[in-house]
């Protein structure tokens, strides 16, 4: 019966030496293998050593320790098992029921809604395969994770090139971090795990065809090769990211606007566009073409064809420069003639569209107060109330709002136009129309010809400059620039706010500030706390 008791008081300790050794051997591996079966049966088999320790040697324990300690021992023991099957139940509900919360500047670990609109939209399955060693993939893996949550037709495997070698070559892969987006037979390649670049290469992966936005020149209009300030080569940049193709079109040499142009594009000419000019794009937009047109200020020159186009289509440029005195604008470093816009009239381009747009010399962009037939006009972007369009045009003197000439905000800077076209004829529309005749109030024929009808459609913005490289990085300059061209080339997955590169938030110290900081933790905190002690224990004494 002794030897059975000495045996038992074994027990405990066996458990603890039992666990010791197994954490050892699974953290450290001396033997060159992995722990047989893995850590936790070790772990629980030692648990079980030493309850059973505890359960035959129990009145030998309490006895020990005496019966209040035993008592205050079982209530804390039942309190910390309670705690530990709830924070077990809450950790459970958490992790199948996910919900984030992103308290970081410009939400940089949040998907942006376009990453949202593509991956959610998929109409067929992609995989992507991300290579990189098992030590540096957790960035990687936790963004990609976020995107395999928004759909089910979209597949991450994690693949280290060293220890999976044959699944390297089948792809070729030579540096890390890669990943190979793959649709069917088509393939996308990119070197970076930033949400922009992932999300722009499931673009490329999942469009069908391409389409072409067509910058019109001839008229000293902003160049998409300029890289200066006020040129367009960042605007080019941001719509071949979209996966649009970029062209100029010089519309006196074609005479027509050809039928690879999805958008037209008329940015801040410095002449007025000529009536051979202007044709063209009056029968684009009759034939259901659609065209953004960007008309400065008449500072030194005036635009009457172009603007008298714009008229037809029930868009109203003011003969004017909004002025804004809100005093926002100017924390950026903005003059009081560049306005800063964050009122959006309801419409497809801005919707939950919460960005700030600035906009440098511009004039009014409105939709017209009278109707014209078979279009539909409204606003896009208004300034605050703290603003005006002054209608006495100058380069020099200060600008003073007067009742009698001025209009007083919020002024429309932007408005967008849908243009319904006439039917193509053939013999089977005529007989349809003669039918239709003949019936004035079927509402069936009236819907036939209205879904046969194209419907172009144009956007007008008083400015080109907010577009331009000097201003496109701003705030949402670029989102609002996309949607429009997105919205006028019929891609509404592609309207939306676009993933950013996260600012670079790095906190430089100077060496005294440094010392400071040094001083402060490791010298007089500490020391707070000590004689802190001493007078309490100098108290109690």
């Amino acid at each position: 019966m002794s030897i059975l008791k000495r045996l038992v008081d074994y027990l405990a300790p066996a458990g603890f030496i039992l666990a010791i050794g197994a954490i050892v051997w699974a953290r450290f591996t001396p033997f060159g293998h992995p722990l047989p079966g893995g850590l936790r049966p070790w772990l629980i088999a030692a648990a079980a050593l030493v309850l059973v320790h505890l359960i035959l040697r129990w009145e030998d324990a309490t006895r020990y320790l005496g019966v209040r300690q035993v008592k205050y021992g079982t209530n804390t023991f039942v309190l910390v098992v309670v705690v530990l099957l709830i924070l077990g139940g809450v950790n459970y509900l958490v992790n199948r029921h996910t919900k984030r919360i992103d308290l970081t500047k410009n939400q940089r670990y949040s998907l942006a809604e376009q990453t949202k609109k593509v991956v959610q939209g998929l109409e067929s399955e992609v995989t992507i395969t991300y290579f990189q060693r098992e030590r540096d993939m957790d960035e990687g893996r936790d963004r990609l994770r976020e995107y395999e949550a928004l759909s089910d037709r979209l597949k991450v495997e994690f693949v280290d090139p060293v220890k999976n070698p044959t699944r390297a070559q089948a792809f070729d892969i030579t540096t890390v971090p890669t990943l190979i987006l793959q649709r069917g037979e088509r393939r996308e390649r990119i070197s970076s795990v930033s949400e922009q670049d992932i999300t722009n290469a499931l673009i490329k992966v999942t469009r069908e065809g391409s389409k072409t936005v067509c910058f019109v020149e001839g008229e000293g209009e902003r160049s998409t090769e300029d890289s200066a300030e006020r040129g367009y080569s960042g605007a080019k940049s941001a719509l071949t990211d979209s996966q649009y193709e970029v062209e100029s079109l010089f519309l006196l040499r074609e005479k027509t606007v050809p039928e690879k142009c999805t958008v037209v594009v008329v940015a801040g000419p410095e002449k007025d566009l000529t009536p051979e000019a202007i044709s063209p794009l009056r029968e684009y937009v009759r034939g259901g073409g659609k065209l953004l047109a960007m008309v400065e200020p008449e500072f030194k020159e005036s635009y009457p064809n172009l603007v008298g186009l714009l008229e037809e289509w029930n868009i109203q440029a003011g003969n004017d420069v909004v002025v804004d005195i809100s005093g926002v604008g100017q924390i950026f470093g903005a003059s009081e003639l560049a306005p800063l816009v964050m009122d959006y009239p309801s419409h497809e381009i801005t919707r939950d569209f919460r960005v700030m747009t600035l906009f440098a010399g511009a004039r009014s962009m409105q939709a017209g107060e009278g109707s014209v037939e078979g279009v539909t006009a409204q606003n896009l972007a208004r300034t605050s109330e703290q603003s005006w369009a002054e209608t006495t045009l100058k380069t020099e003197g200060a600008l003073e709002y007067e009742e009698d000439s001025d209009r007083l905000g919020p002024i429309s800077l932007a408005a967008v136009a849908t243009v319904k076209g006439e039917a193509p004829a053939s013999s089977e529309d005529e007989g349809e129309a003669d039918e239709a005749k003949q019936d004035e109030g079927s509402e069936e024929a009236k819907e036939t010809e209205k879904e046969k009808a194209p419907e172009g459609r144009v956007v007008a913005v008083g400015d080109a400059d907010f577009a331009s490289n000097q201003l496109l990085g701003f705030q949402g300059n670029q989102d609002f620039f996309l949607n429009v061209v997105a919205w006028l080339a019929e891609d509404a997955d592609l309207i939306s706010v676009r993933p950013k590169e996260p600012e670079n938030q790095s906190l430089f110290l100077s060496r005294q500030v440094q010392q400071n900081v040094a001083w402060v933790a490791l010298v007089i905190l500490p020391l707070i706390f000590v004689v802190a002690g001493v007078v309490t224990w100098w108290r109690r004494r």
